[in-house]
C-alpha cells in the first residue's frame, strides 16, 4: 500500500507531463485580443465553440477559434483538458461534421506564435495557449487546468 502511495503522489504526476509539455504549460489560458469586447467564456461556451456547435457566445459575440495543427502536444492537452478525448477521437469527430457539411473547423497554426498576428488582428478570434505564455497584447477569457 505505501508503494501504491508513493506512486501515486510521486511518480505519477512526473508521467503526465513527459510527452513535451511541462507542469507549468499544463495551465491553460484561453485568450483573446486585447481590443477584444469578450470578456470571459465560460467552458460550456468554449466546449460549444471548438466542438463547431456555435460561432456566437451568449454574449452575442462572434468568435473564430484557433487550433494548431495535428500532433501538437499543446492541441491534445488542451481537448484532454477541454472534452476529455484523444486527438484521435476529435479528428474523427471533426471529419464527420466535415463530410456532412454540418460544421467549419476552427483556423488552424503550427504554433502559438504563427498564430498571435492573426490573433491580434482579429477581435473574434479566440485562442488557448499555455498560461506562462500570456503576453500584454492579450486578455485571458478563461483558464484551464
Amino acid at each position: 500500500m505505501r508503494l501504491f502511495r508513493f506512486y501515486l503522489l510521486f511518480l505519477l504526476p512526473l508521467f503526465a507531463f513527459s510527452d513535451g509539455v511541462s507542469a507549468s504549460e499544463a495551465a491553460l489560458a484561453v485568450v483573446v485580443a486585447k481590443t477584444s469586447k469578450i470578456e470571459s467564456i465560460s467552458k460550456r461556451e468554449l466546449v460549444d465553440v471548438y466542438m463547431g456547435r456555435f460561432d456566437v457566445l451568449e454574449s452575442g459575440h462572434k468568435v473564430q477559434p484557433i487550433d494548431y495543427e495535428n500532433g501538437s502536444e499543446l492541441r491534445s492537452l488542451f481537448y484532454r483538458s477541454l472534452v476529455n478525448k484523444s486527438e484521435r477521437q476529435i479528428n474523427a469527430y471533426w471529419s464527420r461534421l466535415i463530410f456532412s457539411g454540418r460544421a467549419k473547423p476552427p483556423v488552424q497554426f503550427a504554433s502559438p506564435e504563427e498564430s498571435l498576428s492573426f490573433l491580434l488582428d482579429n477581435p473574434s478570434a479566440l485562442s488557448y495557449i499555455p498560461i506562462n505564455r500570456v503576453s500584454e497584447e492579450m486578455k485571458i477569457v478563461l483558464v484551464l487546468e
